[in-house]
């Protein structure tokens, strides 16, 4: 499948190295920055050290949408959450879910950290073209460097919300990290995810480093402890060993019970040693 950009808005995502196995998606650039504050988020490098939250012209969002949903013939995912949380609550996310519901092709993905899923399970026999991603990730790891965003905890109530609203539901663990006793943090973390058995799909990456970011980072006094998990550089930046990476992946899978599994922006290598479909079904494709 290939696609085409429909202004700054609806932007096809093709750009991956050769080497880094990642689907191509639409993005729906919506808004941009995010409210959190977490110490590795890539919108410190893309944003060039701005990363506060800042939403588009409704009307010129809206507008490039529609076009691109007239035109694209192959069923799509658009996902929201690539330059922002995706804000299920913000009322331009609202209009920008309406509209999916006007027709039955194309679906549009949330990508969030957000605890509050109370206007989407209120409004959910109408969200039928929604798909709510929920990200998160072991509680001592939130705590040290996902600030600002609620506990996944919180997430994990809102997460079943949805569930029990009938909204399609999706998970991201996005990045692990090999703090002590991970295999213990990250256990309890999908022990709590399989208790949903509503979520089918689930999104695995560790930690990725792009220059920009740590740059970036370092400079606005973030918390750069985790940098020290590097060992590698690849096509999509400093990464953890293969031995790590793959520890990490093995674990998860074999305690993940959801039927569909997927790494994010990882090596082709590392895809094939863990059998999976180079188009393999992560979070941003249907």
């Amino acid at each position: 499948m290939s696609g085409r950009t429909y202004s700054q808005t609806v932007v096809w995502f093709a750009k991956t190295p050769p080497t880094i196995l990642c689907p191509h998606f639409y993005e729906l650039r919506w808004a941009f920055g995010c409210n959190y504050s977490c110490a590795w988020c890539y919108l410190l490098g893309t944003g060039w050290g701005r990363k506060h939250f800042r939403d588009y012209s409704l009307r010129d969002v809206l507008k490039h949408i529609h076009k691109a949903l007239q035109e694209i013939t192959q069923p799509s995912l658009f996902n929201t959450g690539e330059l922002s949380d995706s804000y299920p609550n913000h009322p331009n996310m609202i209009a920008i879910m309406n509209l999916f519901e006007t027709q039955r092709t194309h679906k549009v993905l949330l990508l969030t950290k957000t605890a509050d899923a109370g206007r989407l399970a209120q409004d959910a026999s109408k969200r039928k073209q929604t798909i709510y991603s929920c990200s998160l990730n072991a509680l001592p790891v939130a705590e040290k460097w996902e600030l600002k965003t609620p506990s996944p905890l919180e997430r994990i109530k809102a997460l079943k919300k949805a569930v029990e609203a009938g909204i399609q539901v999706r998970v991201r663990i996005d990045p692990v990290v090999p703090i002590e006793g991970w295999r213990q943090h990250y256990g309890e973390l999908v022990d709590m995810i399989n208790g949903i058995p509503q979520v089918k799909r689930v999104t695995i990456g560790t930690l990725r480093g792009l220059p920009r970011t740590i740059m970036y980072g370092k400079k606005l006094g973030c918390d750069m402890s985790w940098t020290k998990y590097f060992d590698v550089k690849t096509g999509w930046g400093l990464k953890m060993s293969d031995e790590l990476r793959r520890g990490v992946y093995g674990f998860m899978f074999d305690r993940l019970q959801a039927k569909e599994k997927a790494i994010c922006k990882e090596t082709r290598e590392m895809a094939k040693e863990f059998k999976l479909d180079l188009k393999m079904k992560c979070s941003c494709v249907l």
